[in-house]
């Protein structure tokens, strides 16, 4: 039976994009294109600003404080903090920072690695993939003080060769989703490798996670209310070495209110896991364990929707040919010193609003997309590449006839 838990949160928020940009960015005059002049058209800063503010206030700020109450009893997690993420606390809600750097340096949080922007860049190129992820692991060393060894591509997507990436970038251990179709007769509750790399997989035990993250405020679900002993009770229960939860760090206090319970949910979770034999610990805490076997992942698998799979991001054609035009103006961006802004339109987000699912994967893509549909997060990005290509063309005719 499991006596050892790993709470696992993904804090994340995207740079959201504004809607009819295109006629804006085709009047850019040549000295008006530069990183800052592009994004004030193209980003909704006002608003990635209004919801920051909203959710450090409901969820990271009270979720932090009461982890610092909580590591006195033992509790422990591992957090990652996208890149898009830090930029915007850094600038707008440094108090966040400050929280995270106490309760790292106490030892309560450990980081995780992931792509930089929390971007699709392991579908797009290698090369890419591996720059944002050291470019993760460095702002997690300047500015945490901590190198982290587990490693997470953006949502859990994960297959062999990018697990052979992030062993490249320094993974030890990589946390993956544990899907049905992969394990067989396994249970995602005990440590595996991965065909000839050295990197341990961890795997969310997807039921376990979802029971907080989608049913805790449920109340037609039959286990509602899920009280902080039932639920240790089921994890004790579960034959294995470990139970990897993994979470939207907005579980508390955005996804589900401070009314549903959720914080004392959380404040009871440690008392509990003590009294019924179970500890917190650190991913990395198992580097020096030996895998019980080895998983052969050739496909791609996420903790993304029912499927699992890279659908949630790639499984329309909006979705396929908006991803494409972004990455084919790449290097043109590049040219003009335009990579930073390039890199912000790779983010995952961007085309997860873009799902024509329905049923309750389709409810989740809703939940969270600021447009009204796929359709109209479609023409957002394309306006915005379609933009982008005006601006430089005319720029490089001004440059032609010496125009500036």
């Amino acid at each position: 039976m499991v006596r050892k838990l790993i709470l696992f949160l993904e804090m994340h928020q995207p740079r959201r994009l504004k809607y009819g940009v295109l006629n804006k960015l085709c009047d850019l005059r040549s000295d008006e294109i530069n990183e800052v002049g592009i994004s004030s058209i193209i980003f909704n800063d006002e608003v990635n600003r209004e919801i920051l503010n909203r959710v450090a206030d409901r969820s990271y700020v009270p979720t932090l404080e009461l982890m610092r109450d909580l590591g006195n009893d033992g509790f422990r997690a591992a957090i990652s903090i996208s890149g898009s993420l830090i930029e915007q606390l850094l600038m707008w809600r440094p108090d966040v920072i400050d929280l995270l750097k106490e309760l790292i340096r106490r030892g309560i949080i450990e980081l995780v690695a992931e792509p930089y922007h929390h971007s699709l860049a392991s579908i797009i190129s290698r090369d890419l993939f591996l720059e944002e992820l050291r470019d993760h692991v460095e702002i997690n060393k300047s500015l945490f003080g901590q190198v982290p060894i587990t490693y997470e591509n953006t949502e859990f997507l994960y297959r062999n060769d990018w697990g052979a990436l992030m062993e490249k970038a320094g993974a030890a251990i990589v946390l993956t989703e544990g899907v049905d179709w992969v394990l067989g007769w396994r249970s995602p509750t005990y440590l595996y490798g991965a065909p000839n790399l050295r990197i341990k997989l961890l795997l969310r035990h997807y039921r376990l996670s979802d029971d907080i993250g989608f049913r805790f405020s449920n109340r037609s679900w039959d286990q509602w209310p899920l009280t902080a002993d039932k639920y240790m009770a089921w994890v004790r229960a579960t034959p294995g070495d470990f139970v990897l939860i993994g979470l939207d760090f907005e579980t508390f206090g955005e996804h589900h209110w401070r009314e549903s319970g959720i914080f004392e949910f959380l404040a009871w979770l440690p008392k509990e896991a003590r009294r019924a034999d179970v500890t917190f610990i650190h991913p990395s805490s198992l580097v020096n364990e030996e895998p019980i076997d080895y998983l052969d992942i050739p496909s791609t698998i996420s903790w993304a929707d029912v499927e699992k799979d890279d659908s949630a991001w790639q499984g329309n054609e909006l979705q396929r040919i908006a991803l494409e035009h972004v990455v084919s103006i790449g290097n043109l961006m590049r040219s003009y010193g335009l990579e930073k802004t390039w890199r912000y339109l790779l983010m995952s987000d961007h085309y997860y609003y873009m799902s024509m699912k329905y049923g309750p994967s389709g409810e989740v893509h809703n939940y969270f997309n600021p447009f009204n549909s796929a359709f109209t997060a479609f023409k957002a990005i394309e306006d915005v590449v379609v933009g982008i290509t005006c601006a430089l063309a005319n720029a490089r005719k001004d440059r032609f006839y010496g125009i500036k």
